[in-house]
């Protein structure tokens, strides 16, 4: 019996939450399902995932207008991808792969998966997010990473679609394991760690800020993991507050675990988080997390995401505190002496991490979607 065809759209398998995940995923869909991916961004790296990459290979543009050319071509070589392989699903993950995903439909079922605010609303004008609501109408299914995205969604759209919530789950086992390999070099011997892109909404620079005392006056350490557009200004603020020594950038890694699984905390201090994938990895590594109440840490943190709180809240899971704009002077100082002081909470925090990062294993997200994917090819309008 030939199994179902499933096509994963993803702009590459490399540099992302969304990318990581998509690649976990294929590992569970390839056991009852002939999965493919459809990538069009080439890199150089990808994370281990299971199937074959179909690389569109249409050439990047940076003028608007060959950007704009760029996105017609991706259209249509979506549509003859389609019509060529005769796929019964095709799942996309972010904004612009699920707006190619919809308008190139063929026969099969669409599935768009949304993994932050930026694959709900482009954030530019309201005519585009107009398009952006009228392309997901056309599909035959959402899913959203969080309770906090699917309620953003419905709010922003108000769709009939079939919309669904499946947390982004890790593979606890393997995340484990890479931590046995070589630290990088350069690692101080305790230190607390950030894995996040260069990105405004990911608050590197008020997080260095805000830290500068604390870290002088303790000899403490802060490790940065990831890159992007701000790291020029962020290496500047560096230099310009004397934190050359206490700060640490490490770029990207194909491999963060080593070095999370050594932190003493893992910090998260996003304006806003879809879901946070290494939140979950932080807390199965058993490294205590302290994250902004953002939307998907609370839902990570607290098993009733409806609790009322008032920041910041420890408790058996981690510790939530406020978004930077309303940081007091001491609000994460506070709580990273509380780590590096009282072993009992770092023990606790850390063992109880471990069991709620259960909750998120990849093992469930793949029952999830399997069973979700074999619906919706049994009754196509129906789930």
């Amino acid at each position: 019996m030939r199994k179902p065809a499933i096509v994963s759209i993803i702009p590459t398998l490399y540099e992302g939450g969304a990318q990581k995940f998509a690649a976990d995923l294929s590992f569970g869909l390839s056991k009852e399902f002939d999965h493919s991916f459809a990538c069009y961004n080439s890199s150089e790296h990808e994370y281990d995932h299971a199937g074959c990459v179909i690389d569109l290979n249409i050439p990047e543009r940076q003028d608007i207008f060959g950007k704009l050319r760029r996105q017609w071509q991706l259209l249509q070589a979506f549509k003859k991808l389609k019509r060529q392989t005769r796929p019964d699903v095709s799942i996309s993950h972010l904004l612009m792969p699920n707006m190619l995903n919809v308008w190139s439909q063929n026969k099969e079922v669409t599935l768009c998966v949304l993994h932050g605010e930026w694959s709900v609303r482009t954030g530019r004008s309201r005519w585009l997010d107009l398009l952006v609501g009228r392309s997901y109408r056309k599909a035959d299914c959402i899913v959203s990473v969080s309770h906090y995205i699917k309620e953003m969604f419905d709010a922003q759209y108000k769709l009939p679609n079939r919309h669904h919530v499946i947390y982004a789950g890790i593979d606890i086992g393997s995340v484990i394991q890479k931590t046995l390999e070589p630290k990088p070099l350069g690692l101080p011997e305790t230190y607390v760690v950030y894995v996040a892109g260069f990105r405004p909404v990911k608050n590197h620079l008020q997080l260095i800020t805000h830290l500068e005392e604390y870290l002088k006056s303790n000899h403490k350490h802060l490790v940065l993991v990831g890159d992007g557009p701000l790291r020029p200004e962020i290496e500047t603020l560096i230099r310009s507050r004397g934190l050359t020594s206490h700060v640490v950038l490490m770029g990207n890694l194909t491999n963060p675990y080593p070095v999370i699984a050594n932190a003493k905390a893992s910090l998260m201090v996003s304006s806003s988080e879809s879901f946070s994938l290494v939140v979950v990895e932080s807390m199965a590594l058993g490294v205590p997390v302290i994250a902004t109440d953002c939307g998907g840490p609370r839902e990570i943190l607290l098993p009733n995401r409806k609790q009322e709180v008032i920041l910041p809240f420890q408790n058996e899971n981690g510790v939530l505190i406020p978004k930077p704009n309303e940081w007091t002077s001491d609000t994460l100082p506070r709580q990273l002496d509380m780590l590096f002081s009282k072993e009992e909470v770092w023990q606790r925090l850390s063992e109880n991490g471990k069991e709620r990062a259960k909750h998120f294993s990849m093992e469930r997200s793949e029952k999830a979607y399997r069973k979700l994917i074999h619906d919706i090819i049994a009754k196509p309008r129906s789930i």
